[in-house]
């Protein structure tokens, strides 16, 4: 058996409290004095990509914005993922290998069939329909993971989301995300499945592994007297130096010109629209 943990869940269902709140208990969490800490949450449609990923060249953003899909950037690497309130997602300062048995356990009691595979996503059998992914950071000596289970979803709006009509028109290096051959959900193969039977269930699985735990549900992820600093957390992730300018630098061609851009602002331009040189790329490109 292992240690303590404390397990939070977030009543909130905004991706950027929920992200901000994450990153606090990952610069404040103690685990020498409280043992492993694991939150879960389940938000509104969004898309989230990764640390070092392109939004122009992850997902639709035309049609994310026409459906009211929020767009984040987490601090995390790895690829761009859509999320909504069908979907479970955890935050875990936790060691991976524990991380797979408590994810995969669970489902032995349930109509499901569901393994790992290289990458440490799971995927529902048969079909290998991924369900599961994971990413992680490291950072000032501390790390955690991050795991995203589709527990029910659209997946025409999911598909849609994640494919840019501008993928053969950007050069970048910024990290590509790997996209499965088949995507799944639980509730495909057992319709009695929901997201809290879920959480109850993973809950029960953690109770086990660990010596001792302790839930704490939090109503306010982003309440700054409880959690200092958390706030400035939120306000990072909502703007748009953050989602869009962090992007690594890329060249996209839009008809007879080249645009060079840094930090989400056009740096050169090979072609006629020099007057967009110092601005911001727009986020709908038709707006050029």
């Amino acid at each position: 058996m292992a240690r303590r943990a404390k397990i939070f869940y977030s009543l909130s269902k905004s991706i950027f409290e929920n992200l901000a709140f994450e990153e606090w208990l990952f610069r404040n969490h103690c685990i020498d004095r409280f043992g492993d800490a694991i939150l879960f949450w389940s938000n509104k449609p969004t898309v989230v990509i990764g640390r070092h990923q392109n939004p122009w060249l992850e997902l639709d953003i035309a049609f994310v914005k026409q459906r009211r899909i929020d767009i984040v950037r987490r601090h995390s690497g790895g690829g761009a993922v859509y999320h909504d309130l069908g979907q479970l997602t955890s935050f875990l300062f936790i060691l991976l290998v524990v991380l797979l048995h408590i994810s995969i356990v669970p489902y032995g009691r349930l109509e499901i069939q569901v393994v790992p595979n290289t990458r440490d996503d799971l995927l529902l059998q048969p079909g290998e329909r991924k369900i599961s992914g994971t990413a992680a950071r490291i950072a000032h000596s501390r790390a955690y993971h991050h795991m995203t289970l589709l527990v029910d979803t659209d997946l025409a709006v999911l598909k849609k989301s994640l494919k840019s009509p501008l993928v053969d028109k950007i050069r970048t290096n910024a990290t590509a995300s790997v996209r499965a051959s088949a995507v799944g959900f639980l509730t495909q193969d057992d319709r009695s499945v929901t997201t809290q039977g879920v959480i109850a269930t993973l809950t029960d699985a953690l109770e086990r592994h660990y010596e001792e735990t302790e839930v704490l549900v939090v109503p306010d992820v982003v309440n700054e007297q409880q959690f200092p600093g958390v706030r400035e957390n939120e306000r990072l992730l909502r703007s748009w130096e953050w989602t869009f300018g962090k992007s690594p630098k890329f060249t996209i061609r839009l008809s007879d010109n080249i645009f060079h851009v840094e930090k989400g602002i056009v740096q050169k331009v090979e072609g006629t629209k020099v007057d967009t040189i110092g601005s911001q790329l727009p986020a709908i490109i038709e707006e050029l």
